[in-house]
């Protein structure tokens, strides 16, 4: 496997850092979005990321601008506006030819991220959404998507799942918006709920 260091300017006067990881003749993508304070280097994504690997998919993992400057910007519309605008700007200059399907797997803030970047690209994109924001509902409904949340989630709750009843949906019981608990056994348990969901949506992309 070959991995690749991305650099590209951000809004925060910060180069962000991506990194791609490259197998020979893969031909599905998979875009890492973290959240708000989740970086990619956290369970949800970096057992994902190896679920990737096993089925021969390449890996590209995220930096927002203000993540690289070190910094925690209040998430308004401007700070959104920036992020999707400096990702939009180097997914320019990212050859995507080679790729049959593209999946974006994203968090928390990085569902929305994620839905307004395709929106923008203009591109077919499958879509893993891990507690995803009230926000990120319009994309849910528009994409083949998986949807993983908790019963105990704050931020996405009983009203924003009746929203989107007809969508794919692991509703995890117990489980926060970090789909984890207080008891390490149980998040433990909450985390294979939750590989084996996502495990299942990728061997349907083969």
């Amino acid at each position: 496997m070959k991995v690749q260091e991305l650099k590209f300017p951000t809004s925060w006067d910060a180069q962000a850092m991506f990194k791609k990881f490259e197998t020979e003749g893969a031909a599905t993508l998979v875009v890492e979005f973290p959240g708000a304070q989740y970086g990619t280097e956290l369970p949800l994504f970096h057992y994902p990321r190896k679920l990737a690997f096993q089925y021969g998919f390449d890996v590209l993992s995220l930096e927002y601008g203000y993540q690289s400057a070190r910094l925690k910007p209040e998430f308004n519309d401007e700070s959104i506006h920036n992020i999707v605008s400096d990702l939009e700007g180097a997914f320019q200059t990212i050859d995507l030819s080679q790729y049959k399907q593209i999946v974006f797997l994203s968090k928390s803030l990085g569902t929305l991220i994620a839905g307004l970047l395709a929106e923008k690209l203009g591109i077919a994109v499958k879509h893993v959404f891990l507690t995803p924001l009230s926000r990120t509902i319009p994309y849910i409904h528009e994409n083949n998507c998986l949807v993983v949340t908790g019963t105990d989630d704050p931020v996405f709750t009983e009203i924003e799942r009746n929203q989107i009843s007809s969508a794919r949906m692991l509703v995890i019981d117990g489980a926060n918006h970090g789909l984890e608990t207080q008891d390490p056994m149980k998040a433990l348990k909450m985390l294979k709920d939750v590989l084996e969901e996502v495990d299942q949506y990728y061997k349907e992309l083969r």
